[in-house]
């Protein structure tokens, strides 16, 4: 196993105190993955940081009671190449100026790699989504995104709730919103396996400050409501599984297939996908009207629809509730349905976070952590 010296050990310490586990291996491999994205200068300055963002006042006053040389505009210019290279996170507010903190592997650096992807990083990526994020993702038992049924599949008698509707929710929002490249797609592109579900690229849409963080890095292009909603008919068309954060105000949705999306690939491994996704749908097929034409067979992304005597049945332990089957069948043969107990998201990000640090970490560790970072200490 290769050294990479103590300061990216001391560095995944501090990004594993997030909600989202960065767990060590024997191979070292999540190592490696820092040092993609750090010089040991940077990742020294980096150990600094919280899991909240925080002024640059707050970070610097820090670094003087640790007796560290640096000044305050040599630190910024640290923080705000980090920033650009994807590394942590960063914002502007309007009251406090730059704000700055470390960010979790996913979601968060891995997706600030895009239109920057390497081979080596993807590849350095992959491996540790196959030796240890597949666990790390699946210990959540509140998890980062959830499934909505595409608008496509929905009748009128489902009665769909707000937060599940991403076409009303995006005609009502009135703040900004951006689209951004998959970067899942990207890394499909980049190891030489290209998605063969489509050619399109533009599919990730962000909305509010997420959006205008996204164009002030250059990676995001300001659109409007009838271009994004463009897009989700254009993922519908293609068979994408819509996955929008898991709140009630969701700052993202991704249009994902099974061919680039970890997620999806991740939680296909298990032999129960249903008990693992955030979704309160899931799809039935009416014997009388299917004609067995297998076409929803190949559109599953979970391996949900076989064929029993010339007639496709779905394993309800496999659906996820995304309604994308409904789309090829031509003989009005599927239909959605809601699950006797559903999942309500949390209100908005913060939230969400918040209840994943608790089941993760307890309520009184993560009062005490919350306690730590208020009064400006580290976490």
């Amino acid at each position: 196993m290769t050294t990479y010296g103590d300061v990216y050990n001391k560095l995944k310490r501090e990004i594993n105190k997030m909600p989202i586990p960065y767990s060590e291996t024997k191979s070292g491999v999540e190592l490696k993955l820092l040092t993609h994205l750090f010089t040991p200068a940077e990742a020294e300055i980096a150990l600094h940081l919280n899991i909240v963002p925080e002024t640059l006042d707050r970070i610097y006053k820090r670094f003087q009671k640790g007796g560290i040389t640096i000044t305050r505009n040599e630190l910024e210019d640290v923080l705000d190449t980090l920033v650009k290279k994807g590394a942590i996170m960063g914002a502007q507010s309007k009251k406090k100026g730059k704000l700055y903190c470390l960010a979790q592997l996913a979601i968060g650096m891995f997706e600030f790699q895009v239109d920057r992807l390497t081979k080596d990083f993807v590849e350095d990526f992959e491996q540790y989504v196959k030796e240890q994020f597949h666990k790390d993702v699946m210990s959540t038992k509140t998890k980062q995104m959830r499934t909505i049924p595409i608008s496509r599949s929905v009748t009128l008698d489902l009665r769909i709730e707000s937060y599940n509707d991403i076409r009303g929710y995006v005609q009502n929002l009135k703040d900004d919103i951006a689209v951004i490249n998959c970067v899942c797609r990207q890394s499909a592109d980049v190891i030489g396996k290209p998605c063969r579900h489509s050619d399109i690229r533009e599919t990730c849409l962000l909305f509010s400050g997420v959006a205008r963080f996204s164009i002030g890095q250059g990676i995001g292009r300001p659109i409007t409501k009838v271009e994004a909603l463009a897009i989700l008919g254009r993922a519908e068309e293609a068979g994408f599984v819509l996955q929008p954060e898991n709140a009630q105000e969701p700052k993202f949705i991704c249009c994902c297939c099974i061919d680039c999306c970890h997620v999806l690939k991740i939680l296909k491994m298990h032999p129960k996908p249903a008990d693992l996704f955030m979704s309160n749908y899931y799809a039935t097929i009416d014997p009388s009207l299917c004609k067995g034409c297998e076409m929803c067979i190949d559109r599953c992304a979970m391996n949900a629809i076989s064929m029993k005597d010339n007639i496709a049945v779905i394993n309800r332990d496999r659906c996820i509730g995304c309604g994308v089957c409904g789309v090829v069948c031509v003989n009005d043969a599927h239909r959605m349905h809601k699950k006797d107990r559903t999942h309500i998201p949390p209100k908005t990000h913060n939230d969400m976070y918040k209840k994943i640090m608790i089941e993760r970490f307890g309520l009184v560790n993560t009062l005490k952590t919350v306690s730590r970072v208020i009064t400006g200490k580290k976490a």
